[in-house]
């Protein structure tokens, strides 16, 4: 019994440490502290977990990554490339399209401070199209973060798929309807306040330069699809940048340390520590017996918890790292559906949560009234939560 008080104690104190702001790290080996101290495990069990982590050649895999994809966002952003490519894209879509756009575009990277950096770019077309701060909020909001389901660069689905188990291919394979849903439910959305049916303005294009602009995204993601290893196919697209902007050798190389968000990649060291360790406590399988013993329905619980912990954690990446390594070993069978139902659940909360920095730093920008804004964000929420879940159960049907 003092093992589930530890890891409920853990847990507790794991989600006031976040919400007071403390480094994701420190609050995931505090509560690995907890959960030590409690387990009946000798303290090795720390220095195991440690050597489990550093010795799996996947965490370095994944850790160069994640460190590389901050990278080559960071690349896009000093060099201008990403602001030339909005330019482009311009004279090529219409104006709702192009709202959509953007935001789409700055959350395919984890680029540092995306949402700030997407809001400034829709003003003009959402001047021209009369919207409210709170469309605005909603629009940069919804379209940046679509990404979730078919991206193999996003940190967030990278890590999900390393702690699951999955095949990256298969989870985007299977998942690509629920991004087609994502795009399809936030467009409906639109559509309730945008009655614009003007089309292209500027009829100047340039293919080619846009292909350009574009290729070091595509070449990124099309490797990566090719089974080529994340990082070498994120490390391709950043040389991309360098030779089209013809990047000085020692900016390159300022770019390639600056670039990187070292407090994501400890994250993701963290959270695949926090995974091994809490395997080898033995406290989660304490908790699937008591769980059985008490008749809790598990269905339930991967309906509620994932939501539940999206909201709290602030961050989907946390989130995965959360709760992923709690309910993994109380699933019988572990496969792409009953771990994207999870993963759907922990988006949604994410998406809403009032403490989601995206959505805090975008209404700040517009001065956006927040109450407003869940008028328009929470109902295509539940919504692309449902189709996920439904979707899911009926391929399992």
């Amino acid at each position: 019994m003092i093992e589930l008080v530890g890891l409920f104690t853990a847990f507790l104190i794991l989600f006031i440490l976040r919400f007071k702001g403390i480094d994701f790290a420190i609050s995931i080996f505090t509560a690995c502290l907890i959960i030590g101290l409690t387990s009946g495990k000798p303290l090795i069990l720390f220095w195991d977990a440690g050597l489990k982590t550093i010795l799996d050649s996947s965490t370095w895999d994944l850790c160069a990554a994640v460190a590389l994809i901050t990278v080559l966002g960071y690349c896009l952003k000093e060099t201008g490339l990403m602001v030339e490519l909005i330019e482009n894209l311009r004279n090529f879509l219409p104006g709702k399209a192009l709202l959509a756009l953007i935001p789409a575009l700055f959350g395919i990277l984890s680029m540092p401070g995306g949402a700030l950096m997407s809001a400034p770019f829709i003003e003009d077309e959402a001047q021209r199209l009369k919207l409210q701060p709170e469309h605005k909020t909603f629009v940069n909001i919804w379209y940046r973060h679509v990404w979730y389901w078919v991206s193999p660069i996003s940190p967030t689905t990278l890590i999900l798929c390393r702690l699951s188990g999955l095949d990256l291919r298969q989870f985007i394979t299977i998942n690509f309807p629920i991004f087609i849903a994502s795009w399809v439910i936030g467009w409906f959305a639109v559509n309730r306040f945008i009655k614009d049916k003007s089309t292209v303005i500027n009829k100047e294009r340039n293919i080619v330069e846009t292909i350009k602009l574009l290729s070091p995204i595509l070449i990124t993601i099309i490797l990566t699809i090719l089974n080529i290893p994340v990082w070498v196919s994120v490390l391709t697209g950043i040389f991309l940048v360098y030779l089209i902007k013809k990047v000085p050798l020692k900016t390159a190389l300022k770019y390639l340390w600056f670039g990187v968000k070292w407090d994501t990649v400890i994250s993701v060291l963290a959270t695949l520590y926090f995974r091994y360790f809490l395997t080898m406590s033995g406290t989660v399988t304490e908790l699937f017996k008591t769980i059985i013993n008490i008749g809790l329905p598990i269905t339930l619980i991967i309906l509620i918890a994932p939501m539940l912990v999206g909201a709290i954690s602030g961050t989907p990446t946390m989130g995965v790292g959360i709760i992923i390594p709690l309910l993994l070993p109380l699933l019988t069978t572990v496969g792409v559906s009953n771990i994207t139902i999870i993963f759907a659940g922990i988006v949604s909360g994410y998406t809403w949560s009032p403490i989601h920095l995206c959505l805090i730093l975008t209404n700040q920008y517009y001065r956006s009234d927040l109450n407003k804004v869940y008028k328009y964000l929470i109902p295509p929420i539940i919504m692309l939560y449902i189709f996920a879940v439904c979707y899911h159960l009926i391929l399992n049907f």
